[in-house]
């Protein structure tokens, strides 16, 4: 089963219908209201829809009333969470930790591996360099975010 009907069947359990390939007038992806979400016909990989997806899910558990306009404060503070939420749901640090100890050299491969979309994963490194700054200790390593995402084993073999 891929990430998409992972998060499919995560809906699914949770009571919210998905209903693909919608005509969106606007510029949006995904749209929930009540428990029906509503994916854009423009979305042209599985891995951008298990983030829409996934991200729409996380808006379903994480927020309250309509966040669409993003100039009021408490809207872009609850967005700020959800995304937060579908980070490391979708590219945990320790799974990428995981995929660079097991041979996966770039961005482009991990988020293939992982199912998502490169942007996703590029957004989600800079969330996590403005959280813990350019490096950080994961066990017995050391995830660097910058300059490129590299992982040093502290350990010498």
């Amino acid at each position: 089963m891929n990430l998409y009907e992972q998060w499919l069947q995560k809906a699914d359990d949770i009571g919210l219908h998905v209903v693909e390939n919608v005509p969106f007038e606007s510029q949006a992806k995904g749209l929930i209201c009540g428990n029906c979400i509503g994916l854009n016909q423009d979305i042209e990989t599985t891995a951008e829809k298990a983030c829409v997806l996934a991200e729409e899910i996380i808006h379903s558990q994480e927020n309250t009333g309509n966040i669409l306009d993003q100039r009021i404060g408490n809207n872009s503070k609850q967005e700020r969470k959800a995304r937060k939420v579908l980070h490391h749901n979708l590219a945990d640090l320790k799974t990428i930790a995981y995929l660079l100890k097991s041979g996966y050299k770039d961005i482009t491969e991990i988020a293939d591996k992982l199912g998502i979309t490169e942007n996703l994963l590029s957004e989600a490194i800079s969330a996590y360099k403005d959280e813990y700054g350019i490096s950080l200790q994961l066990g017995n390593d050391v995830l660097f975010l910058e300059p490129t995402l590299v992982l040093k084993s502290q350990i010498n073999d």
